[in-house]
């Protein structure tokens, strides 16, 4: 069976793209990648061309997520395999391609209507990738971007879409009360050695996106990351703490598009061979408190 390999890229629909590049810059440590043909402005996190691009709109939301095959024969039968299930396929021409910095290209949309898209031969970009802020450089290679966590109208069809006919494969659930007299459950997918590329929990919610987590080669990077957004005044919305499941070290600090980034270290490797799913009880095992908010003036 065909599968994807990892998740490769990040399009977010942004109301304001130069605070989002000021961000991913100086608080992330990422680099400006050339604008594309189309306009959007775009970040790198290694020596692939390009990571994340903003594109300009009112939704601050997720616009697209690219998950990236190793063949071009692996494209063409997910293609094949998509279209027996019902859904809509897109073959992208040239000009999509070229827009992607890519050499082929499908897009479908999952479950919960959100836009993906599939494609093979990444292309580099002209330098070869510097951080002047994270020396230590960001974990992708071939564990990818990082992960994405969706909110899901519906669990059971964005299992069959991601694990059935992409590929993923079940990593393990968590089952929490994440406020009082709310439960949730989400569930863990991972396509490579990395713990998780997706996960969903089975909420409405008025945004597509939850979180979109950076991982980080030293534990170092994440504590300065940590500091440079309290100096300059982005809110930590919930501090350094660990997770049950795949054990990554983190925090998370609010985008100028007002969801949630994860900055992370140390986040546990899977071995299909021997990986068996778990459910845990918790989301942290310590620590991801949220700070209290600053008074008010003269209060």
């Amino acid at each position: 069976m065909a599968k994807v390999a990892r998740l490769g890229y990040l399009g977010l629909e942004v109301s304001d793209a130069l605070a989002w590049v000021d961000f991913g810059v100086d608080m992330l440590g990422l680099a400006p990648a050339d604008a594309s043909p189309g306009g959007a402005r775009r970040l790198r996190m290694d020596d692939q061309a390009w990571r994340i691009a903003l594109h300009e709109g009112d939704a601050d939301d997720l616009l697209y997520a690219g998950f990236e095959v190793d063949a071009a024969a692996d494209l063409e039968q997910l293609a094949g395999s998509l279209g027996a299930d019902g859904l809509d396929v897109e073959e992208a021409d040239a000009v999509a391609c070229n827009e992607r910095a890519v050499r082929s290209l499908i897009r479908v949309r999952d479950p919960a209507g959100n836009p993906i898209e599939i494609f093979y031969g990444a292309t580099s970009g002209a330098s070869a990738f510097e951080s002047k802020r994270v020396p230590g450089g960001f974990v992708t290679g071939d564990e990818g971007l990082g992960h994405i966590v969706l909110n899901a109208p519906d669990a059971a069809a964005m299992q069959h879409f991601y694990c059935d006919l992409l590929g993923l494969r079940l990593s393990d659930r968590i089952e929490a009360e994440v406020a009082p007299g709310f439960k949730v459950e989400i569930q863990f997918l991972h396509a490579n050695a990395r713990h998780h590329s997706v996960a969903f929990a089975e909420v409405v919610q008025p945004k597509r996106l939850d979180h979109v987590m950076l991982e980080m080669n030293a534990l170092t990077d994440v504590g300065l990351a940590r500091d440079r957004c309290q100096a300059g005044g982005v809110r930590i919305l919930n501090d350094l703490g660990q997770h049950p499941n795949d054990l990554m070290l983190s925090f998370y600090a609010k985008t100028p598009s007002g969801c949630r980034v994860e900055v992370g270290h140390g986040g546990r490797k899977v071995d299909d061979a021997t990986w068996e799913p778990t459910v845990y009880f918790e989301t942290s095992l310590w620590g991801h408190q949220r700070p209290p908010k600053a008074a008010k003036a003269g209060a």
